[in-house]
């Protein structure tokens, strides 16, 4: 007793992926068996009836009894398969159903087959001591039909005292009696025992292709993200290796003019020349410049994407950093003719990280200068506005010049850093194109956005957002001094 008792507690399910399995597995496959058992009740009960109904045999007023009552048990086995069947077809077609019908009909239809075993053989015992009937109808339902073990063990028990009163009551011969009554009991003990591994051997398969459905979702998703880190990586390893030949090639233009110009001055080509050598020191001074400023966006890019550039917010006036950037670019505009006109709302005030800013304007004003033309002018306007779906309020700063403009090309590329889409500026500046790019990710540091308008022959137009901090108190006037990294 104490190994049932601990075989039924074992595999009874009691923990949730038990509970699971009852709940899905165990009524899905009752339903599909309750459908096959149905169909053959119908079979078999209305064949019963054809030939019971015929009246070509000759019984006694106790055998005529029997007949009647077997005849009424087919008939109700009949209508009760009829309706059994519609739920469970039903059920098929109406998901609302599946939970009640696989929750309750599988019993009833356990309870039906078996009693309908028990009752034929019952009233058969004034015609044959056959239990044949009964032994079937056990079986067939401890095989086809999975039932909780403590469950089964009550209905069992019950078709048992069914069984044992009506052969009891039907079959006069005591002999004939006990042999029925004992070969019952060795069915019903049999058929507990199929009950039970059925149950056992159904659920423990139940569990493994849970499980196995489970690790095949799993290994999909990990070989998913596997491919999708893969095809990250490589796209980030071809974007790398076409920035740096990029790169490479940018840096030796200006290395090499660089080395060049300082080659011919070594040399005294223009010493009697000052006019020439003022424009050859133009020239060495321009290519160095051009040089410094692609090794400090190059160090910033790198930094920013090893993740050792930190993000340190500060309060701040916009109007007064952009004053000190145009202060540092003053001499770069100046060799242009180029007014820099600042109409930033001077009480314009936020918390960002200074060093980004000082970048992102000092990046976008020297854009602006390399495509205006000579005697020309760049503006940087300000302005303010909601944004409804981030309940936020935003700060724009647009610089703008009125250069040469972009291709639609140049702006399909402009923030992908494995195309190489810088162009040569009105005094034939260059540069790399790693600027805007560095804008680009410094802005969205701040949550902000970059946009780009521009039209060949017009000139640019490029605006970004940050968003709005109030009611900051701004320190002195020194802590604004621009940062060059």
């Amino acid at each position: 007793m104490l190994r049932i008792y601990t075989l039924l507690r074992k595999h009874i399910g009691t923990n949730p992926l038990d509970r699971l399995i009852i709940q899905n597995e165990v009524r899905e496959t009752n339903i599909l068996r309750s459908l096959v058992l149905m169909g053959l009740s119908m079979f078999v009960s209305a064949f019963d009836l054809m030939l019971l109904f015929q009246d070509d045999y000759t019984v006694s007023v106790a055998q005529a009894a029997s007949i009647r009552n077997i005849i009424t048990v087919n008939q109700v086995i009949l209508l009760l398969s009829i309706l059994n069947l519609f739920l469970l077809v039903g059920s098929y077609l109406n998901s609302n159903w599946k939970d009640f019908v696989g929750k309750y009909v599988p019993h009833v239809v356990f309870f039906m087959i078996t009693l309908w075993g028990a009752l034929t053989t019952i009233f058969d015992q004034n015609v044959t001591s056959s239990i044949t009937s009964f032994i079937l109808g056990c079986i067939i339902c401890s095989l086809m039909l999975l039932i909780n073990p403590w469950r089964i063990t009550v209905y069992l028990s019950i078709l048992m005292l069914v069984y044992y009163f009506g052969v009891v009551q039907n079959q006069v011969d005591p002999m004939l009696r006990l042999v029925n009554i004992s070969e019952g009991f060795a069915t019903i003990v049999v058929c507990f025992g199929l009950s039970i591994t059925q149950w056992r051997t159904n659920t423990i398969r139940f569990k493994q292709s849970h499980i196995i459905r489970s690790q095949q979702e799993t290994l999909k998703e990990n070989y998913q993200e596997l491919v999708n880190s893969s095809e990250q990586l490589e796209k980030v390893n071809n974007s790398k290796d076409k920035f740096f030949a990029i790169l490479a090639h940018d840096l030796r233009g200006p290395i090499s003019s660089t080395l060049a110009l300082t080659e011919h001055l070594k040399d005294g080509l223009f010493d009697e020349d000052e006019k020439e050598r003022k424009r050859m020191y133009g020239l060495l001074q321009n290519s160095l410049s051009t040089t410094g400023k692609l090794l400090e966006n190059v160090l910033l890019w790198s930094r920013n994407h090893m993740g050792t550039l930190t993000f340190k917010p500060v309060n701040m006036a916009l109007h007064e950093v952009i004053e000190n950037n145009i202060a540092l670019l003053h001499i770069v505009a100046a060799h242009k003719d180029i007014t820099i006109i600042n109409e930033v709302n001077k009480t314009l005030k936020t918390s960002a990280d200074l060093d980004m800013v000082n970048t992102i304007i000092r990046n976008l004003l020297s854009n602006a200068i390399k495509f205006t033309p000579n005697f020309g002018k760049v503006e940087i306007a300000s302005g303010e506005y909601y944004d409804e779906l981030l309940q936020q309020q935003f700060i724009t700063i647009s610089v703008r010049d009125y250069g040469i403009g972009m291709t639609k090309k140049i702006m399909d590329n402009l923030f992908k850093i494995d195309k190489k889409i810088t162009s040569t500026g009105t005094n034939n500046e260059t540069g790399t194109g790693l600027g805007l790019i560095l804008c680009h990710d410094f802005i969205q540091k701040h949550q902000g956005t970059l946009q780009v308008e521009s039209e060949e022959g017009t000139g640019t137009t490029i605006t970004f957002t940050i968003p709005h901090i109030s009611n900051v108190e701004i320190p002195h006037t020194e802590n604004y001094l621009c940062s060059t990294l």
